[in-house]
């Protein structure tokens, strides 16, 4: 007999359990009033079952059974209740209830269900209690078997593997189990043989031997010699294997066979050092003569390398001079040898004394040394850079017998860095002054025009830099800025307001956005005579001229002018100049637009300082606030002064309870833009009022965010109201609870006793009334059930929420018997009440209740424009054409018809549309249409 504990706050429900339950004798019923109560006799007494009710006035029904669980007690627990709703269904069962029933309907088939239910998880507990301790057992002796020891699967992954094994590889089981096949440890030469032994036992196991050897390779990579036995589990894919190391057996076999090895080679190596010794007489004489030759070779390299090179002995003597040192120096080499230093520096003006050569020598072992020479060239006369470079030289003991120096002409080398280096620098000075434009202020922009002129002209040795502007119909050009070299006359003052006329062809190169590069006015062909004396009576030589445009419109140009000399520009100069202009292009066309964003700012300041809302900034680089408007006097009673002057002002006036959103707030910034934020500020007469706020974020030239603007509203008076009204509705929800579940208990009891009842005797016309009664009380049961669904729609506000999970969410809670789920969501998202849980939950019950021959529901999801739609299909009986609007309607249906008329009710509060499209006889087909904006899809 299986002893059972009964918790329920009524007492009239705790005697129906008794009764009920222990009618055939095979349970024990004891009840408690209360979830207190029903814990205090779980730890004095054990029973093998817990049956509780779900509304309780010291905890819930799911509190209860979470403490139950806390406290260690795995004991069956079935939560049966009047409360039906599906998301009190899910909770029960995450929380670990075996079973979930729910009050209501016919009470013997309620209870007989309630029976079933309590002898089911009776059952099922002693079933697992019993495979817990065989599991035990068995774990124990595969653990202890002195060996390391496997099971693997019939796919070679291992399944089980004990702590010696663990020893033994190196791998966790963790690492190991389920994870890893075990081939992943045997030796390379080995793994065919042993897969073959595998293969073989699944099809003839009496072939396959039993006990073998084999190498293991462990996690470090250390090989190791093992003994298997293995064999099949009977019944099973599977096989244990069992292993010992012998590792230090095969080496000890392995030392003996090598010493027997090393005593006969012994023999033999004497034998062939006598061979060799002979053999080395020989060699040596031949090694003689041919480091003479060597030497010849040698010489002749040196005497053909093409860099000039010479060669000191350890006294100093020129030894070697090679032919190109004397094409270099048109001294040949047998004028030299056996000279010194001195003659080398007497044929190379420019050498001085000492060498590197001679350095080397005097240094010792210190190496090679190296140091860049200029020279006078024998031949043109012009300055040649060499590189020189010596090194020591060994005789065969390893001492020093002289030094070696060779010369390699770096000349052009030399040009060419020279050249880089200039473009180098002139790309620096560009990127300077760009950066410098970047964070050029208005104010401040003639005094940087004649400094970047000046740099420009110092840097590309002119005589002259200016900036021509034209005007809007390019008839007109004046001399704005100008800087001159030393020794230069002006001539700002005379170029002013100057007719285009006079420079036309000019004009066109600018006006077509062409570079103007002259590098000699005495070259400009007749055609242009008119520019040619223009220039040549300014005292112009060559000069370039930049233009200064944007993709609109021709501003001006950028001049550099020599007066003194001729001067040619190479194309990377022409190149990087025109980057300038493009630059001083782009800072004239920002100077325009911030005077233009001047204006507009000031009429738009004489609109937010008039505004009723407050308006605030706040720079991002250094957070500050820069401007806070006037109406917050009027809002809050501080002063915009008040504010500016107090960097932590506005953070001591946030609510406590709203410091949290005040600081996601500011933490968030771009992130939050349109989103608002609603929290408590206190004004001056410290009073509390409520403000929404809303962001605006500021973006600079660069497209970083620089400033955040705030908007911020009054809604007091709206706050207020709404807490009046949340306030009342938590007053009426509250009484509804009560009341309803107070209802519910004592129909409950009613219907118990009718049921009672009805297992008697009974005259016709007191079985007549009993029907007439319990169908009335059903009914007041299902229009109390009703009030319980309605009343929370539209309390909380709408949110997004993942399709997906709500689907096999309610299949989990209802657990449909045979039917099969198929669901295309396509990760869609639906912006709606929390109440949508239910939809899905009620169209199951649905399905369940009235499609008769379901097997399979599927449930997809598609675009619609920017909204989505929804389909849920069975492949039931169908809805009848005539009853498919009023399936909606409350109180239609053969049942209560509230499930449909609730699903409607709550998607309509978000504006989400619903209805049956199906086929009678093929399925009901229910579309879902969530407007535009409400969808999104992952």
């Amino acid at each position: 007999m299986s002893r059972i504990l009964v918790v329920d706050d009524d007492p009239a429900l705790l005697e129906l359990n008794r009764i009920y339950l222990e009618q055939f004798g095979d349970l024990q019923v004891e009840t408690a009033s209360s979830p207190l109560q029903g814990l205090e006799m779980l730890s004095k007494a054990s029973y093998d079952a817990v049956v509780a009710d779900y509304e309780m006035p010291e905890m819930d029904g799911i509190a209860f059974l979470k403490e139950v669980r806390r406290r260690g007690m795995a004991i069956p627990f079935i939560v049966f209740s009047g409360r039906g709703r599906e998301e009190v269904v899910i909770e029960a069962l995450n929380s670990g209830a075996d079973f979930y029933l729910q009050k209501g309907g016919n009470p013997s088939a309620r209870f007989a269900e309630l029976r079933n239910m309590i002898l089911q998880a009776v059952r099922r507990g002693q079933a697992e209690a019993e495979a817990q301790r065989a599991g035990d057992l068995y774990r124990s002796t595969f653990e202890h078997t002195g060996s390391a020891t496997i099971i693997i699967e019939g796919d070679m992954t291992i399944a089980l593997a004990n702590s010696e094994f663990e020893r033994l590889t190196g791998y966790s089981r963790e690492e190991m189990e389920g994870e890893m096949s075990w081939t992943v440890f045997v030796a390379a030469g080995d793994i065919e043989r042993l897969k073959g032994y595998h293969r073989q036992r699944r099809i003839d196991p009496e072939s396959a031997p039993g006990t073998y050897e084999f190498r293991l390779i462990d996690r470090h990579g250390r090989q190791k010699d093992l003994h298997m036995t293995i064999g099949c589990i009977p019944g099973t894919e599977r096989t244990v294997a069992s292993m010992l190391d012998i590792s230090d057996r095969k080496r000890f076999e392995e030392e003996l066979n090598a010493t027997h090895e090393e005593l006969s080679a012994a023999h033999e190596e004497l034998a062939a050092a006598f061979e060799e010794v002979k053999a080395s007489e020989e060699s040596l004489a031949e090694q003689c003569r041919i480091l003479e030759d060597y030497q010849a070779n040698l010489r002749g390299i040196i005497d053909f390398l093409p860099d000039p090179t010479f060669v000191l002995d350890r006294t100093g003597r020129v030894i070697i001079w090679n032919q190109a040192l004397e094409l270099v120096t048109g001294v040949r080499k047998d004028r030299i040898i056996d000279s010194g230093p001195k003659a080398i520096c007497a044929a190379m003006p420019g050498f001085q004394s000492p060498l590197i050569a001679e350095l080397v020598l005097s240094r010792g072992d210190a190496g090679s040394i190296s140091r860049e020479v200029r020279i006078l060239s024998s031949r043109t006369g012009e300055e040649l850079c060499l590189w020189g470079k010596a090194s020591p030289l060994y005789d065969a003991r390893g001492r020093l017998s002289g030094a070696i120096e060779s010369l390699r002409d770096i000349t052009e080398r030399k040009r060419m860095e020279a050249q880089i280096r200039h473009r180098i620098d002139l790309e620096q000075l560009v990127n300077s002054i760009s950066a410098r434009f970047i964070a050029l202020d208005p104010p401040d922009l003639e005094g940087a025009l004649e400094e970047m002129l000046q740099v420009l002209g110092s840097f590309l040795d002119v005589d002259r830099s200016y900036i021509f502007r034209l005007s809007a119909d390019l008839t007109r050009a004046e001399n704005t800025h100008e800087w001159c070299a030393e020794g230069i006359e002006p001539q700002i003052e005379v170029l002013q307001d100057l007719p285009t006329s006079v420079v036309a062809w000019g004009l066109a190169q600018i006006e077509a956005r062409k570079t103007i590069c002259i590098p000699d006015v005495a070259d400009i062909p007749e055609e242009e005579e008119a520019e040619r004396e223009f220039l040549q009576e300014y005292g112009v030589r060559s000069l370039i001229q930049v233009p200064i445009a944007t993709a609109d419109e021709v501003l001006g140009a950028l001049g550099f002018e020599t007066a003194r000399q001729t001067r040619a520009w190479s194309d990377e100069d022409i190149t990087l100049l025109e980057i300038v202009g493009n630059l001083f292009a782009d800072l004239f066309s920002r100077i325009r637009v911030h005077e233009r964003l001047r204006e507009s700012e000031e009429r738009f300041r004489t609109l937010v300082e008039q505004s009723h809302d407050c308006y605030v900034r706040a720079t991002t680089a250094q957070p500050a606030l820069e401007y806070v408007s006037p109406s917050c006097e009027s809002l809050i009673g501080y002063s915009p002064e008040e504010i500016l002057n107090d960097p932590d002002f506005i953070g001591r006036l946030i609510h406590p309870d709203g410091r949290e959103t005040f600081l996601a707030l500011t933490r968030e910034r771009c992130t939050c833009a349109g989103r608002p934020y609603v929290f408590q500020v206190r004004r001056k007469d410290r009073r509390y009022i409520w403000v929404e706020i809303c962001t605006i974020p500021v973006y600079g030239n660069d497209g970083h965010l620089v400033a955040m603007d705030y908007t911020v509203h009054d809604i007091d008076a709206w706050k207020q109201t709404e807490a009046a009204l949340i306030q009342a509705n938590k007053k009426l929800t509250l009484m509804n609870s009560i009341v309803r579940h107070d209802i519910l208990n004592q129909v409950t009891v009613v219907l118990g006793h009718i049921a009672l009842l009805r297992e008697r005797s009974l005259d016709a016309a007191v079985a007549a009334a009993l029907d007439k009664q319990q169908a009335a009380v059903e009914i007041i049961q299902s229009q109390i059930g009703f009030t319980r669904d309605y009343q929370d729609l539209g309390v909380r506000a709408p949110r997004w929420f993942p399709v997906e999970p709500l689907v096999t969410t309610a299949a989990k809670a209802l657990r449909p018997a045979g039917i099969r789920f198929a669901t295309d969501l396509g990760g869609i998202s639906v912006y709606a009440d929390p109440l949508l849980s239910s939809v899905f939950y009620n169209l199951l019950e649905n399905a369940m209740r009235h499609g008769r021959t379901v097997t399979e529901i599927r449930v997809t999801a598609v675009p619609d424009g920017n909204g989505a739609r929804i389909v849920w299909e069975d492949n039931g009986v169908g809805v009848p054409a005539e009853y498919k609007e009023r399936i909606f309607e409350r109180g239609f249906g053969s049942h209560t018809g509230l499930g449909l008329f609730l699903v409607k009710e709550v998607l309509s509060i978000t504006e989400i549309a619903i209805r049956e499209n199906g086929t009678p006889g093929e399925g009901a087909r229910f579309e879902i249409t969530v407007p535009e904006g409400n969808a999104r899809f992952e």
